[in-house]
């Protein structure tokens, strides 16, 4: 047989060699990419009402899902912004390390020098009047007035609430809103002029009975926080 003729088949072997060594390289790459994840975690304020607090437990669905609470004629989401991360590690393959840091960051909070409350206030009867600045949040034996409070939603240019077509805000509500619609989430918060507290912190709860209050009803008890510790993952 002659040695020339056999040289394109033998080219072509080689080709079809290299391209299985390219796509078996390109499979372990992107099986490695979407090996790739982490586990953090941290601690986060937990509310609850009365004299017990929650178990010191763990909350497996991370830092950021609020704490509700039912009382006569609404519903509360609430939550700090204080949630704590104390760890994160990434790992590839699943399994092997590859980035831990340390590091204790607050996760939620972007106003350095200020505390943010969040409230989903959902009222079963229209009627209760949200007055941030009657707001009281207690660090221990500190005791610090609200100093704004907002409303977020998608508002147009001429700050109308719209379903579409606006932006995403924080929109300040002044002194005295009234919540009129009946089964409708309000998606509220109150600023306070004062360092995210750790939370940790002894003594921490927030005092709602003046800035969430309806004539039908009597005022909300004290909210106070326990500490939990908060684990998620992610890829």
């Amino acid at each position: 047989m002659d040695i020339k003729d056999d040289q394109p088949a033998g080219h072509a072997r080689a080709a079809v060699a290299g391209h299985r060594r390219r796509t078996l390289l390109c499979v372990l790459l992107i099986a490695a990419v979407a090996a790739c994840a982490g586990y953090r975690g941290g601690w986060k304020s937990v509310a609850y009402v009365g004299d017990i607090p929650p178990a010191r437990g763990s909350d497996d669905e991370g830092a950021s899902r609020p704490t509700t609470l039912h009382f006569p004629g609404l519903q509360l989401d609430i939550a700090l912004d204080n949630a704590l991360r104390t760890h994160d590690t990434q790992v590839i393959l699943f399994a092997l390390p590859v980035s831990v840091d340390p590091r204790a960051v607050f996760t939620k909070n972007n106003q350095p020098g200020k505390t943010r409350l969040f409230l989903t206030v959902t009222p079963t009867e229209a009627g209760y009047v949200f007055r941030p600045t009657q707001a009281n949040l207690h660090i221990g034996d500190r005791r610090v007035g609200g100093m704004a409070g907002y409303e977020f939603g998608m508002w147009d240019a001429a700050g109308q609430r719209v379903q579409q077509g606006g932006s995403w805000q924080h929109r300040p509500v002044g002194d005295a809103f009234t919540l009129t619609q009946a089964g409708r989430r309000y998606l509220l918060s109150i600023d306070f002029d004062i360092a995210t507290p750790s939370p940790e912190t002894t003594g921490l709860a927030v005092d709602l009975s003046d800035a969430l209050r309806s004539p039908h009803h009597p005022p909300l008890p004290r909210i106070r926080f326990a500490p939990v510790r908060w684990k998620e993952g992610y890829t």
